[in-house]
């Protein structure tokens, strides 16, 4: 299934965290505080997400029975949830604004007034399960920029491979819950 899938920044006090809201902030770029990627094959400039991967982890302790032949584990609940996008940007020269935003949001602050856990949004249309608008509201959540790598092959010219992580910070637990994931 093909689709287009999005990354956005929030301002600081924006009035809501949604992608539209970051498509009309042009204070930094004309187009927007937006970078798409197709899921399809690099036909034009832009993007192209090759695999994404989330990993939720759970925190378990390991308590040590010295004279035991196992140590005791202990379900401490929910440790986190990160996201890491692989993809390429196509037309890299200076005329690439996505390339220069991802440089730009991550010399930012990750966290702004209003969305103190995360400024971040992320939609994946076939694969929406990890989908999130940043919040200012209780559960405020949002997810945080932890790294950018770019990748240059000297062999493919005018192209450049990334490797992203985005962290849930805040009530991710809240987050969980308001998009049906509770349990009992």
């Amino acid at each position: 299934m093909s689709g287009q899938s999005a990354i956005w920044w929030v301002k600081a006090n924006a009035a809501n965290g949604t992608e539209a809201t970051a498509t009309a902030d042009v204070t930094n770029f004309v187009d927007g505080e937006v970078v798409l990627f197709n899921e399809t094959s690099v036909n034009t400039a832009g993007g192209h997400i090759f695999n994404s991967e989330f990993n939720v982890r759970n925190s378990v302790a390991e308590n040590t029975k010295v004279d035991g032949n196992n140590n005791e584990v202990q379900d401490m609940g929910l440790d986190g949830i990160e996201v890491t996008i692989t993809g390429l940007f196509k037309d890299t020269d200076a005329t690439n604004t996505y390339v220069k935003k991802l440089m730009t949001w991550v010399n930012e602050d990750k966290t702004t007034t209003g969305y103190t856990q995360g400024r971040f949004g992320l939609r994946i249309d076939d694969f929406p399960y990890f989908n999130l608008t940043p919040t200012k509201v209780t559960p405020v959540y949002g997810y945080v920029l932890n790294s950018i790598r770019f990748v240059r092959d000297p062999n493919k010219e005018n192209r450049a491979g990334f490797v992203m992580t985005l962290r849930v910070g805040g009530d991710v637990r809240g987050w969980l819950d308001a998009n049906g994931y509770s349990g009992e």
